[in-house]
């Protein structure tokens, strides 16, 4: 691979290229193991020759992991941190990897203070070192290799290191420093994580400063002969870098007085003590504890004052002439010529993902105001914002209109008196760089002051900056909903010499309105549990009423969903299952294993290799895997294949699917068939990055990794259920004994905690102008996890409900200022228990210690949120794929090699299914012809070019595993074909995926948006059951199991219709 890729790709921006930047950071790049303790060196990444002047390169910081760890590691758990010096103060940060690998001899090393753990499996961790008494075995290698990474053509100017790293970025300051920066030129300062320095320093420092720097400097020599014969007295040497030393007061591995300990080698050092453990706090306050020292020891560039100027422009659309657009000077200058710059495949796809994740939550209120081009002209829909449908142009650029959450009307004035929109552009590196903000509307000054729209820019612009490196157009969205809802335009239409005056009549009412202010009520810790527990009670209630009415044959039945309990209005779903868990419980085993490594996107992937026998060494691609926390750091996206829930399809009618055979006529399957037969359809999967303790309040990947998870329409919980890992991922060793201590019902109850959590903070925060705005209020917060707003109302009429049972508290929502802590742990877990039903993969089952826990698991579900659960060995699983998928990659004379598992168990597909049928898709089956349940002919390029089909890899496993291919796959030139006249053509091939409450017209435009009809609706006709005598069916007739099989009639025909 190029320099510019590791395993992953980079986190830390590398150099740019000519047209676009490479990247790389996460990493060494370019790294091929040796497995020789002494002798790792990794190649070193050679620059853009193009970009050897200075003056176009951005500077860098070298950040140094800890011991038993990678520089893609620490720098995933830093991610805040360096989105915020690239963004801020147009900082990389470049992550080496230690040039040693981890063996089990230096599991008793002092150094051994990152808490790695030992599992039998090390190739992944790295040290800077091999520490034997007080001789680093190794150092020499490791400055070596960092001395050349820092002169390779790079501006270095700070070097950041973490626990052992920070005992290594001394020893370079000390050298900096006693070589008169010959050593590492360029340094202007260093930080220290967890640092210690209650050490002599390594007996072969001596050696290396005479051997190698003696004869660069000769002066030096004369230096040395100073100190002892064993060269570690070096007590009397000052490091005059500036210097921030950061330690926690709860660290037990690196104590604050060995912290403190390495205060007096440097010259007024600067401390940040937080309350936390071993880790690198990357708080808010943090991170600007770390922007200002930053800042005022390096040379960085000083932005212009970011106070708004208004200007008015006259668009280029009639609709935007005359309109007041609001830029700062900041954002201007941080956007300046990018206009045509073109953003790389990571940032260009996070735009496109946010873009169609709005214009989803704001049908009517979004607008794409930059160009893009139809895939499919003919089938073309405006409102349609999924990248399958349309091809994207940036720079992207599109407004929200604003809105009030309220649909009556209040006698204040809160909103203006006409409509305004928000508009957004982003920039090629948006989210590290902040978008361009403007506001669209017609209205003069006095309907809406330049006071006004700085303030209301001031708002967005302050969201913006709580969410920076994130997405941060929904959170604009918010604060300009509660700007204007708090009473702030109110506030910027007093005049001046009003405020000025402070009259007393003002004062007074300003006193009373803050005496009248309204918060939640404490609860104590029992009262939020309880409550915890009751939410999950109302929503598991509200779930099986979903799946009774999605499994009735009852035509008035399904019809009275009305589309609740469904995500977005009807449709064709795009349906996602999440995968969330604590780091190192196997998400990514398991995500390969369902995927067969077919990762379609996402950071995390990387060179994932075979290891079995003859195969050993062909790339697979996949989602990287390793024994440490943090392995993935984005989401890993793909398409994985699930057996059809039971009872979705005509075929799982045992006499039904008699009929059929007995016919003569072949049943078919777009996507194949499992090994009793059972339909696969195609969910995308998204494994998002391990959850920690903490994570709604930023720890771990913090507010990203929960934000990744609104994708998601169901959730797959991965436990260890081993019970061998602590809440973080760390290896613990409980002594193959069933330990209450070490329960994986602990994760379950903890990560559901933060799930709830997350949402809780998000609206207890607004809870003042909640409880005087009221129930629209309350039900707008919710909007953010795209779900249709009657989804809240239900939830909501069900709380109320629950709540006046069994309280005989009525119309709760009514007086929200009467609200606890309690009240709204309720509500909150309602809605998560609803929104995101949760199955769980007991895994590592092939464990011993897993046995007792996963059967004691089962015996108490349904349980913290999690409905189901399925043991299984993902790893296992994981093998047989990875196998036949190595397989594939041979020519077909060794296809018959004998497979390294015999069977697969299909516990994987096992625990996917039981997840989809907590919140079930409604299967819908096109056809061309009532009789024999034909294909429509328009629907060939789904089934023979679709992304969604398997690979010829997965085909392997499928066959394998003794299922069966789909049916357009010709095994013999190992390809899809599509049907021709002397094919034979098969019965109910093709399955849609609709959502609840979805109608025959919205069916009829999912048909048309994947080019199988044309025209206008004419009519259509049904039929639950094989055999069954098809009936004529309204367009606005629901779409459920009893008129499953749907054939629909158009006014334009294709050729093949006219036949």
């Amino acid at each position: 691979m190029s320099g510019g890729r590791g395993r992953g790709r980079g986190r830390g921006r590398g150099e740019r290229g000519n047209t676009k930047r490479e990247k790389g950071g996460r990493g060494q790049q370019g790294k091929k193991h040796n497995n020789n303790r002494s002798s790792n060196r990794q190649p070193i990444s050679t620059p853009n020759k193009s970009q050897s002047d200075s003056s176009k390169r951005r500077k860098a910081v070298l950040l140094l992991h800890g011991n038993r760890q990678t520089g893609e590691v620490l720098l995933g758990r830093m991610d805040k941190l360096k989105r915020a010096l690239l963004r801020d103060l147009e900082l990389d940060v470049i992550a080496p990897d230690a040039p040693h690998l981890f063996s089990e001899e230096d599991a008793l090393d002092y150094d051994d203070v990152d808490g790695g753990g030992l599992d039998g499996s090390t190739r992944w961790q790295r040290t800077w070192w091999h520490r034997k008494e007080n001789t680093y075995h190794g150092l020499e290698e490791s400055i070596s290799m960092l001395d050349q990474i820092w002169n390779n053509n790079q501006d270095y100017v700070a070097i950041v290191g973490f626990s052992q790293g920070s005992r290594l970025a001394h020893i370079i300051s000390i050298l900096h420093t006693i070589t008169n920066g010959v050593a590492f030129p360029g340094l202007k300062c260093v930080i220290h994580f967890s640092g210690y320095g209650d050490c002599p320093m390594p007996d072969n420092f001596g050696t290396l400063l005479k051997d190698h720097w003696g004869g660069i400097i000769p002066s030096l020599l004369t230096k040395l002969n100073k100190f002892r014969e064993n060269y570690h007295d070096f007590d009397d040497v000052q490091v005059n870098l500036p210097s921030l030393h950061v330690m926690g007061e709860s660290d037990a591995l690196v104590p604050l007085k060995s912290s403190e300990a390495l205060l007096k080698w440097y010259v007024k050092p600067s401390v940040h003590v937080h309350p936390g453990s071993h880790f690198v706090p990357v708080k808010k306050l943090d991170i600007e504890k770390y922007l200002l020292f930053f800042n005022e020891v390096v040379e960085i560039r000083n932005l212009p004052p970011t106070q708004p100027i208004v200007i008015a422009v006259d668009g280029d659309d009639d609709d935007d002439k005359g309109a007041a657009k609001a830029v700062t000077e900041a954002e201007k200058l941080s956007n300046t010529n990018t206009t045509d710059a073109q953003p790389d495949e990571e940032h260009a796809q996070t735009q496109i993902d946010e873009v169609t994740a709005l214009a989803q939550i704001f049908p009517t209120e979004f607008r794409l105001l930059s160009k893009s081009t139809p895939r499919d002209t003919d089938n073309y829909d405006p409102d349609d914002c999924f990248e399958e449908n349309r091809l994207y142009k940036h720079p992207i650029k599109y407004s929200i209109l604003l809105l009030s959450t309220d649909s009556e009307q209040s006698e204040e004035q809160l909103w203006p008196p006409k409509e305004i929109s928000l508009c957004i552009q982003y920039p090629a590196d948006y989210p590290d760089i902040a978008p361009t903000i403007s506001l669209i509307h017609d209205m003069n000054y006095l309907e809406f002051s330049m006071h006004a729209s700085d303030a209301l820019l001031d708002a967005m612009r302050k969201a913006m900056e709580d969410e920076a490196g994130m997405p941060c157009g929904m959170g604009m969205v918010y604060a300009a909903r509660v700007f204007f809802e708090d009473g702030g335009l109110a506030s910027c239409t007093k005049t001046p010499s009003a405020v000025e005056r402070n009259e007393p009549t003002l004062e007074k009412e300003e006193t009373q309105s803050s005496s009248t202010s309204s918060f939640l009520r404490p609860s104590n810790a029992a009262r939020i549990k309880d409550c915890n527990a009751q939410g999950l009670e109302v929503a598991s209630t509200m779930l099986k009423a979903c799946k009774s009415r999605a499994h009735s044959d009852d035509a008035e039945e399904v019809s009275a969903t009305d589309g609740t309990m469904a995500v977005g209005k009807g449709g064709k779903w795009h349906y996602t299952v999440g995968l969330v868990g604590k780091p190192s419980a196997g998400k990514s085993t398991f995500f390969n294993a369902a995927t067969a490594f077919a990762r379609q996107r996402g950071e995390g992937g990387g060179e994932v290799r075979c290891e079995d026998g003859d195969d050993s060494g062909i790339i697979l691609g996949g989602a990287s895997m390793a024994p440490h926390p943090f392995t993935t750091i984005d989401p890993n996206i793909g398409y994985c294949l699930i057996p059809a829930p039971s009872g979705a399809c005509p075929e799982d009618e045992v006499d039904d699917l008699a009929t059929l055979i007995h016919s003569g006529l072949v049943l078919g399957s777009s996507h194949g068939r499992d090994s009793k037969g059972r339909r696969f359809i195609p969910v995308c999967l998204k494994d998002v990055a391990g959850l920690v303790p903490g994570a709604y309040q930023g720890r771990g990947r913090g507010n990203k990794f929960l934000d990744d998870l609104t994708d998601a329409d169901v959730l797959v919980h991965i436990v260890d259920a081993s019970g061998s890992s602590d809440a973080e991922g760390n290896k613990m060793c409980n002594g193959g004994n069933f330990d209450d201590l070490n329960h994986p019902l602990n994760d379950l109850e903890w990560v559901r905690n933060e799930l709830v959590e997350w949402v809780y903070y998000n609206v207890s925060s607004k809870w003042d102008g909640i409880s005087r705005r009221g129930k629209q209020k309350l039900i707008g917060m919710f909007s953010g996890y795209k779900q249709r707003q009657s989804f809240t109302e239900e939830v909501c009429v069900a709380v109320e409900n629950f709540v006046f049972e069994n309280e005989g508290r009525k119309d709760i929502f009514s007086s929200l200022e009467t609200w606890d802590e309690g009240d709204l742990h309720r509500l909150v877990s309602a809605f998560l228990g609803a929104r995101f039903p949760m199955a769980l993969a007991l895994n590592k089952g092939d464990i011993p210690t897993a046995t007792q826990y996963i059967k004691d698991i089962k015996s108490k579900l349904p349980i913290h949120g999690a409905h189901t659960g399925v043991g299984l060995s993902a790893y296992e699983e994981m093998k047989f794929i990875r196998h036949h998928v190595a397989l594939s990659f041979k020519d077909s004379s060794s296809t018959q090699t004998k497979s390294s598992s015999e069977t697969m168990g299909g516990k994987v597909w096992e625990c996917l299914q039981s997840a989809v049928s907590l919140r079930e898709p409604t299967l819908v089956f096109p056809v061309n012809d009532m009789n024999t349940y034909e294909p429509l002919p328009g629907m060939s390029n789904c089934a023979t070019r679709d992304s969604s089909l398997p690979n010829l890899g997965f085909i392997s496993c499928i066959t394998a595993a003794r299922g069966h291919a789909p049916s357009q796959w010709d095994s013999q030139r190992m390809m899809y074909t599509p049907n021709t006249k002397e094919s034979v053509k098969t019965a109910l091939r093709d399955v849609i995926l609709m959502k609840p409450g979805s109608t025959v017209e919205d069916v009829f435009q999912g048909l048309k948006g994947l080019g199988a009809l044309q025209g206008e609706f004419v009519r259509a006709e049904a039929a639950s059951r094989i055999g069954e005598k098809p009936k004529p069916v309204s367009k606005y007739e629901v779409v459920g199991r009893h008129n499953r099989i749907l054939r629909i009639m158009t006014t334009k025909r294709k050729e093949w219709q006219s036949k």
